[in-house]
């Protein structure tokens, strides 16, 4: 077992003696840290109050102090120690965590590499992290998520009497590197164990270890769940916010949160190939499946919100048929091929081949639609059906997916996946095809857009500037409350008031203003200047787009009439972008697209294409959608259809990929449903998947302007 079994949330309940215990403990570390110290460093021991508050159970905060004038990030600090040598720092925990777990090497001290000190699993394709980790404190998953049989925070969907969550209190690394350069020898992947080697096991063939050619790009995959929201005082509880978007709001200054890593998603660099591989993690002598975590203590404001009141608006916004409601279907394919196909069927052998495939089946989307006596929809097809299109979709040489890159192979690997995975993709089209289904998805992604947009707007609204830390209960659909939580509170452990800050404000503001700031935070500058511009090319033509840009001049007062006009056209998912902000980004495109008279018409063309492509399919085209329409297209003009031969390398026929994609992509919109400019965000739980598909800014700024016309 670990060190401690105390649980996470540190219930009060323990006896006297396993109190004790623990102080005793924190003094036996404090002093061992203290010797490694001496000994690395040669110095004359004392005693360092902040040090020896931070491993002892009972010095909580105000009564600690830190240890610098500097704040410590949620999640606190944990002491580090190297295999071989001892004592080498003091370092945020997350950072660690995010960095040093099995699969994640850094250079850091002394800016060597260094790597976390884990051994293979009993299990393939997990790791032991016993050897590497010394445990504060553990508790079993269904102690956390009481009377769930599946946890949904992951894709494998553990049993959580499955799992141990564990809290380390010190992280063992070793440094691997050899020579006088400090180089790393070499880094294998073990196809035994399943797992990434920077040394020649001994207990391993060498036909069964893959030499890699350079660092594995490691992606740590985590979440976080709510441990105890902490005192709220009746003075610190609202009711009826923001013209009802929140039923309620409150401001805890103790709450809990956990953040805990599930696995390390691998990029491995090989001979043959590059490839996808996740670890998992495992505490042997346990017998359990690891997560590995942090308890982030801050001040935190909570939002809830009625589960029917949410349903009723998604309701509102959402009608079947409509471009918004087929983006969704979409996301939700792009999510589900990652979460079946990718982790749990293991069938996509890298990360970057999900999005290949997805596209792949919007190109066959794009053919049935506009193939007659075909059903109108992949969403419609049976997998047999798209089986024996995906050939049609490469004729012959340098045409339709062959100006994206595809090749007869790529897609006769497609085809063998929907014949192995036949049943596993009628699943996943029967759910996006199911209008219950995509409602249950809507719902989710504006309640994930929320959390967004109140972080976002809290951030640009205090005094701190600084980003907030932003959680949801992502299995709120799975739950019996009526309510669901939305939360945010300060990256700094304890807190620095930056969130009372907020709750205090709250108060005083009137309810419009609050609505306006989250509804604002969809009001995409990149998306406005994508359809301003799309608007512009489609309503002139190439020559007087080239004229307009000759005569602009510096101050580009011959375009603002026509951008202006443009910008008024783009209705309400913009109504909070001012003009003023998107005019220089809309000159600066169509000077670049406009920069001669050839690029001028062929831009015209191509964005009068994108929008017949638009109509005739009923959702955001994508690149792979105008490529298509492209190819179809009988171009009148035959100075445009020379610049399209050019760009598809039709007279040069040469294998490689076209410069025709690129072309296409330049005014093809990028900022589907969210982007860094709206409500993307570094730190998200769903960061190294499908994050921008569990995101929706039109959903979001249209919900939130139904409720404004309601008010």
């Amino acid at each position: 077992m670990s060190d401690s079994d105390t649980p996470l949330a540190e219930a009060e309940d323990q006896t006297r003696e396993e109190r004790l215990l623990a102080r005793l403990n924190g003094l036996v570390q404090y002093q061992d840290d203290l010797l490694d110290r001496v000994r690395r460093n040669q110095f004359s021991p004392y005693c360092h109050i902040p040090d020896l508050f931070k491993l002892d159970p009972e010095a909580t905060r105000p009564y600690s102090v830190p240890s610098t004038f500097i704040s410590e990030q949620v999640g606190g600090n944990v002491s580090v120690t190297n295999a071989s040598e001892g004592f080498l720092a003091n370092e945020p925990l997350d950072l660690m965590l995010g960095s040093f777990l099995p699969g994640g090497y850094k250079r850091r001290w002394e800016f060597e590499i260094w790597t976390g000190n884990f051994e293979p699993s009993s299990r393939p394709g997990f790791a032991d992290i016993d050897p590497g980790l010394r445990m504060r404190t553990s508790e079993s998953l269904n102690q956390i998520l009481p009377d769930t049989d599946e946890e949904q925070y992951t894709p494998y969907q553990h049993d959580p009497g499955a799992v141990e969550v564990y809290i380390p209190n010190q992280f063992i690394v070793w440094n691997p590197s050899v020579g006088e350069n400090g180089e790393i020898t070499h880094y294998y992947w073990d196809d035994v164990n399943q797992l990434v080697r920077n040394r020649n096991p001994d207990d391993v063939p060498d036909d069964a270890l893959r030499k890699l050619h350079g660092d594995p790009t490691s992606q740590f995959l985590w979440f976080k769940h709510l441990l105890d929201r902490g005192t709220v005082r009746d003075d610190y509880s609202l009711e009826d916010l923001t013209n009802g978007l929140f039923d309620s709001a409150s401001f805890s200054d103790d709450a809990v949160f956990l953040k805990t890593y599930y696995a390390t998603l691998l990029t491995l660099y090989g001979d043959d190939r590059t490839f996808s591989e996740v670890i998992r993690y495992r505490h042997e002598d346990d017998d359990k499946t690891a997560f590995v975590g942090s308890r982030e203590e801050s001040q935190v404001v909570l939002f809830d919100l009625e589960k029917s009141f949410l349903a009723d608006l998604v309701d509102q916004t959402l009608a079947e048929g409509t471009p918004l409601y087929r983006d969704l279907q979409f996301s939700l394919l792009y999510r589900l091929l990652w979460d079946r196909l990718f982790f749990q069927e293991d069938a996509l052998s890298h990360a970057f081949s999900v999005t290949p495939f997805f596209e792949a089946l919007v190109a066959a989307d794009y053919s049935l639609a506009t193939t007659s006596s075909m059903p109108n929809s992949i969403f419609d097809a049976s997998i047999d059906t798209i089986q024996d299109l995906l050939p049609s979709l490469l004729p012959r040489p340098d045409t339709r997916l062959g100006l994206l890159d595809y090749d007869e192979a790529q897609l006769d690997r497609y085809a063998a996946l929907c014949d192995d995975y036949n049943s596993t993709l009628t699943t996943i089209f029967e759910q996006c095809s199911n209008p219950d289904r995509i409602e249950t998805f809507a719902q989710h992604v504006l309640v994930h857009s929320l959390k967004h947009a109140v972080a976002s707007w809290a951030a640009e609204y205090s005094a701190g500037g600084s980003e907030f830390e932003a959680w949801y209960d992502v299995n709120f659909q799975e739950r019996d409350s009526d309510q669901i939580e939305i939360g945010i509170y300060d990256s700094i452990q304890g807190g620095a008031g930056v969130s009372k800050e907020i709750f205090d404000d709250i108060q005083s503001i009137d309810d419009d203003t609050l609505l306006t700031g989250i509804g604002a935070q969809g009001c995409c500058h990149i998306g406005a200047t994508e359809e301003t511009l799309l608007t512009v090319l489609r309503d002139h033509s190439g020559e007087y787009l080239f004229d307009l840009v000759e005569m602009a001049g510096p101050a580009g007062t011959h375009q603002t009439g026509d951008l202006r006009a443009a910008y008024t056209d783009l209705g309400s998912d913009y109504r909070h972008t001012d003009f003023e902000d998107v005019q220089p980004l809309v000159r600066r495109q169509l000077a670049s697209v406009a920069e001669t008279q050839e690029l001028a018409r062929f831009y015209a063309a191509v964005a009068d294409e994108y929008d017949a492509v638009r109509d005739r399919l009923g959702r955001t085209p994508r690149p792979v959608d105008v490529v298509f329409a492209l190819e179809d297209r009988t171009f009148f003009d035959t100075r445009v259809r020379q610049t399209y031969e050019r760009f598809a390398n039709r007279r040069s026929q040469r294998r490689d990929i076209s410069e025709l994609a690129e072309r296409v992509e330049e005014i093809t919109k990028q900022c589907v449903h969210a982007c860094p400019d709206c409500l993307k965000r570094h730190s998200c739980t769903h960061q190294y998947r499908y994050q921008e598909q569990m995101l929706d800014r039109r959903l979001l700024t249209r919900s939130i302007a139904t409720l404004e016309e309601d008010n």
